[in-house]
């Protein structure tokens, strides 16, 4: 495969349309997971920026597939 066939085209993406999907916005207050009762076979996706970490439960994201909100000073979005 040529490298050029690697690389996303931003060009291609199509960014004019609404979200298919409603994103899911992380709350500006995070709790601890010592702190929150779940079961023990809770699924999720863990992240970290700069050494501070979030966790997004995979249920949640198999319905909005998109999370945005803030880590370390600094916005992301986090597909599934």
């Amino acid at each position: 495969m040529e490298d050029r066939q690697r690389v996303l085209d931003a060009w291609r993406a199509m960014l004019k349309n609404p979200d298919l999907f409603s994103r899911f916005v992380d709350p500006d207050v995070a709790r601890k997971l010592a702190e929150v009762t779940m079961p023990g076979d809770e699924k999720m996706i863990v992240f970290e920026r700069s050494g501070d970490k979030r966790a997004l439960l995979v249920r949640q994201m198999a319905c909005h597939h998109a999370a945005q909100g803030e880590l370390a000073g600094e916005p992301f979005l986090i597909t599934f």
